[in-house]
Parts: structure tokens; C-alpha cells; sequence
């Protein structure tokens, strides 16, 4: 017997209010992935309430830059991908959105490319 529209629908309901009903609103960053491209793009969005401040967090954007100035992924030891670029860049533009990190901007826009001569 194939279940129905409706009775699907149902199901997906309560589990969505399964879901977030344990969740306040503080932890709502727990359902993004620590994807520093998409934790930034997340981080532009501004609470419906205090336009002025960030919906979440921006800490682990602060937390999370790499000691030579970049976000985002590496290999070979120190030397980030090609995905650390857009994610470097929306970063610096999040901070200076919410006009925090200044140091963080400064030290993600030189160098972006590690010393190789190490």
C-alpha cells in the first residue's frame, strides 16, 4: 500500500517540529556546515529584530582564519585551495559588514599566499 500525499506531508511536519522545537534560536548554526564559504555567506544575514547585529554568530569566522591570513581549506601543509580565495574574500567582506575583525581583514589581504620558501 503506497502511503498518501497527505500522510507524507503529516510526517514531515512533525518531524520539522521535532527538529526545531529542541533548538533556540542561539543554535541555529548548528545545521550549517562548517564550510568557511558558507558559515561567511550565513553571516551577512542580519537579526529581524537588531538590523545592526548578525542573525548568527560571527566568532568562528574570527576563530577559524588560518595563521597566514586565509579561510578555507589547505594541502600540502600550508598552502590553501583554490576554494580559500572566495572564501578569504566573502569573509573579509562580513567583517567589515559588521565592522569587527579589522586585524582579521588585514591580516586576509597579505599575503594571501603563504611563504613557500619556508
Amino acid at each position: 500500500m503506497e502511503p498518501s500525499l497527505a500522510s507524507i506531508l503529516v510526517l514531515v511536519s512533525k518531524l520539522k517540529e521535532e527538529m526545531f522545537s529542541k533548538i533556540k534560536s542561539d543554535h541555529l548554526q548548528s545545521f550549517v556546515s562548517p564550510s568557511a564559504y558558507d558559515t561567511e555567506w550565513l553571516a551577512m544575514i542580519p537579526h529581524p529584530l537588531q538590523h545592526n547585529t548578525p542573525l548568527f554568530k560571527v566568532d568562528w569566522l574570527v576563530d577559524n582564519q588560518k595563521e597566514e591570513g586565509y579561510w578555507g581549506e589547505f594541502i600540502y601543509g600550508d598552502f590553501p585551495t583554490i576554494d580559500a580565495l572566495p572564501a578569504t574574500l566573502v569573509c573579509m567582506v562580513v567583517l567589515q559588514k559588521w565592522g569587527l575583525g579589522a586585524q582579521n581583514i588585514e591580516k586576509g589581504t597579505w599575503p594571501m599566499i603563504p611563504n613557500i620558501s619556508k
